[in-house]
């Protein structure tokens, strides 16, 4: 039996053409599956709180001390103006007029210029101290 070759290649190209498509249809499910799986292993990006993020801005902007200068100020600041609402208040400030005012806003004035020049020195020497309990504090010296 004498098998022509036109013969032959009609045979072989339909189950060519079937393969293809099989072999097209794996590979576009097998795609599906593997973004699918891809997607799922992603990690979610949680939405992140806008203080946080302001405070990384903040630090990376700044610096590490200057961060901490920064916030040690602020610190200072706070605590200036606490102690300057208790002192109004001690004082009666509100109640006062005139000259007696005037002499009771003074006095506070200078009561918490010596209040903040007692907190800086205070965040001076902790810092000192801190300083010298540092073991690169210790490396640097020798």
């Amino acid at each position: 039996m004498k098998v022509e070759q036109n013969q032959l290649v009609q045979s072989l190209t339909p189950s060519k053409q079937d393969s293809d498509a099989k072999s097209d249809a794996f590979s576009a499910e097998l795609e599906r599956q593997l973004m699918q799986a891809i997607k799922g292993q992603s990690p979610v990006k949680k939405e992140e709180d806008p203080e946080v993020v302001a405070f990384k801005e903040r630090l990376t902007s700044l610096g590490a001390t200057a961060f901490f200068q920064q916030f040690n100020m602020e610190k200072i600041e706070k605590l200036i103006e606490e102690k300057r609402e208790a002192l109004k208040e001690s004082f009666n400030v509100d109640g006062l007029e005139g000259k007696e005012r005037v002499e009771a806003l003074a006095k506070i004035e200078e009561i918490l210029q010596e209040f903040a020049k007692e907190l800086q020195e205070r965040l001076a020497a902790k810092q000192e101290l801190e300083e010298k309990k540092s073991p690169l504090a210790s490396l640097l010296k020798d």
